[in-house]
C-alpha cells in the first residue's frame, strides 16, 4: 500500500518552524511492507504545486494528514482551517481513490466539526494515533473495528464510541522516522526557538482551568525512561548535528526527579546538546537549576500566565505572585535566557489586579537588569476553547456571546481593559530596549 503522510500548514509569517514530530513517530510504526512518503507543507511558502505533483506521481492509497494547530495564538486572528479545507479539496481532486485520514491535536479538539468542515476526509483519529494506525491500515474498509475513530457511512458520521485514545507505554514506541522527515531541512530557519521537539512524558495532572493538555493527553502522566530520552538526544546530535531541542512536556520540571534523572544521564554521557522547556515556578530550586544549566539548558520558559493573584486563581494555577518572583530571581541569577508568558484582561480584571500586574512586570525587569538574560515577556489574551473549565464558566456567565464560533481565533478581551495587552506590551518593549542599550553602553565602556 502507498501511504502519504502530510503535515498540514501550521506556521504563519513569523517563519518559525516546528519539526513534525507526531508524523515522524507515526511513520515509525508503519510496517515495511508499505511504501511511505512524507510531506511538510510548511517547508514551502506556497506548497500546493509541490503537493499536486507528488499526488500525481506517487498516487497514494492512503493520505494521512496531521492538523496540529488551529491558529498561531498570541492574539493572531489567522486561522489554519482554510488551509486544511484547501488541502482536503486538493487531496480528493488529485488522489480521488485515496482514503483520507485526519488526526493531530487541533483535529482532536474539534473532531466532528472538522469532519463536517472538510467533507473529503474519510476517517478521523482523535487522540494519539501511534498504537491505532497500524490496525486502521488493516481495517480501512471497516474502520469501526478500531476503537476511537470517526468515519463516514452513507453521508453520516459514525463513531466507534470509545474515548480519546492514549498510548500508555511510551517506551514501546519506536524512535521517530528521521529519514522520512529530514531534520536538516529545518536547521537554519528559526531565529528564536528550537525546531526539534523531544518528548520526556505525556499528560498533565495540574488541571489548570484554561489548558488543553488534560484534554489532549489526559490527567495521568506517562513517562519515558531517562535512558531512552537521552538515547534520542545522542542520535539527534551525532547523526543530524542538532544543537538545541525543546522538551515538549506540559511542564518539563514536574516531577522534578524525572527531569533530574534525564539531566544526570546527559552529563554522564557528556553530551554537548542544548535544551529548553516550560517550567513550573514553585518546583524550581537553585540546586536543580544548576543541574539543568550544567546539562545544557539554554532557555527557561515560564508560563504562569496569571500576573496577579486574582489571575492565578481564575486560571487555577495553584501559584502565587511571590512564587513567580522567587523563580524569576533564581532565573535571573542563573544567567540562562528567560522568557515569561502572561495572560491579561481575564474575567474580573480591575484597577487593583492591573496595578499588581504592573508591579510584577517592574519586578521582573529589575531582577534581570544588568544581567542581559531576559529574552522576552509575552503578553497575550486568553484564547477560548470549548471543553475547558474557564471557557465553560465564561459561557455560563454570558461574558461572551454564546453564539461565537470557537473553531476560529476567539479571545476573551472585553472593555474596559481591551487595550491592556497592548499597553503592557509597549511597557515591556520599552523596558527591554532601555535595558539592552544600557548593557551595550556598559560593555563599550568596559572595552
Amino acid at each position: 500500500m502507498r501511504i502519504l503522510l502530510v503535515q498540514a500548514v501550521s506556521t504563519h509569517d513569523c517563519g518559525e518552524m516546528v519539526f513534525p514530530l507526531g508524523l515522524a513517530r507515526l511513520a515509525a510504526v508503519i510496517g515495511s511492507d508499505h511504501e511511505v512518503r512524507g510531506m511538510d507543507l510548511n517547508l514551502a511558502p506556497f506548497p500546493w504545486p509541490a503537493l499536486v505533483s507528488l499526488l500525481q506521481t506517487f498516487k497514494p492509497d492512503v493520505a494521512a494528514v496531521s492538523f496540529r494547530n488551529l491558529d498561531p495564538l498570541a492574539g493572531n486572528l489567522i486561522s489554519f482551517v482554510p488551509h486544511l479545507k484547501t488541502l482536503g479539496a486538493l487531496l480528493r481532486r488529485y488522489a480521488p481513490r485515496a482514503v483520507i485520514v485526519l488526526g493531530g491535536s487541533a483535529f482532536t479538539l474539534f473532531a466532528r466539526r472538522l469532519m463536517e468542515e472538510v467533507p473529503q476526509v474519510d476517517i478521523g483519529v482523535p487522540g494519539e494515533a501511534e498504537h491505532l494506525f497500524p490496525k486502521l491500515l488493516e481495517n480501512l474498509a471497516t474502520p469501526g473495528a478500531v476503537a476511537g475513530v470517526l468515519w463516514r457511512k452513507e453521508g453520516r458520521l459514525e463513531s466507534s464510541g470509545a474515548s480519546i485514545s492514549h498510548c500508555m507505554n511510551l517506551d514501546s514506541l519506536a524512535l521517530p522516522d528521521w529519514a522520512l522527515f529530514e531534520p536538516r531541512l529545518y536547521g537554519n530557519r528559526n531565529r528564536y526557538v528550537a525546531f526539534m521537539g523531544v518528548e520526556t512524558k505525556r499528560g498533565c495532572w495540574n488541571n489548570c482551568s484554561y489548558c488543553l493538555y488534560p484534554v489532549l493527553q489526559g490527567c495521568s502522566v506517562r513517562f519515558r525512561k531517562p535512558k531512552a530520552i537521552v538515547d534520542e538526544l545522542e542520535i539527534l546530535g551525532r547523526d543530524f548535528s542538532i544543537q538545541n531541542v525543546h522538551f515538549t512536556d506540559a511542564v518539563v520540571n514536574e516531577p522534578q526527579d524525572h527531569l533530574d534523572a534525564v539531566c544526570r544521564e546527559i552529563l554522564r554521557r557528556d553530551l554537548n546538546i542544548g535544551w529548553t522547556g516550560f517550567f513550573r515556578e514553585d518546583t524550581l530550586s537553585e540546586k536543580s537549576l544548576e543541574l539543568y544549566r550544567d546539562s545544557g539548558l539554554t532557555t527557561l520558559y515560564f508560563s504562569a500566565d496569571g500576573a496577579s493573584d486574582h489571575g492565578l486563581k481564575i486560571l487555577d494555577k495553584n501559584l502565587s505572585v511571590q512564587q513567580i518572583e522567587k523563580a524569576a530571581s533564581l532565573a535571573a541569577g542563573s544567567g540562562v535566557l528567560t522568557v515569561y508568558h502572561f495572560l491579561v484582561n481575564l474575567p474580573g480584571e480591575n484597577n487593583q489586579t492591573v496595578a499588581q500586574t504592573r508591579r510584577l512586570l517592574d519586578r521582573l525587569f529589575a531582577l534581570h537588569a544588568g544581567r542581559a538574560n531576559l529574552g522576552a515577556v509575552v503578553i497575550s489574551n486568553l484564547r477560548l476553547y470549548p471543553g475547558t473549565v474557564l471557557t465553560e464558566k465564561i459561557l455560563r456567565d454570558r461574558l461572551i456571546d454564546p453564539g461565537l464560533d470557537l473553531l476560529y481565533p476567539t479571545y476573551f478581551n472585553p472593555p474596559p481593559w481591551d487595550n491592556l495587552r497592548h499597553e503592557l506590551t509597549a511597557f515591556c518593549m520599552n523596558s527591554g530596549a532601555q535595558s539592552y542599550v544600557e548593557n551595550n553602553q556598559q560593555s563599550d565602556i568596559t572595552v
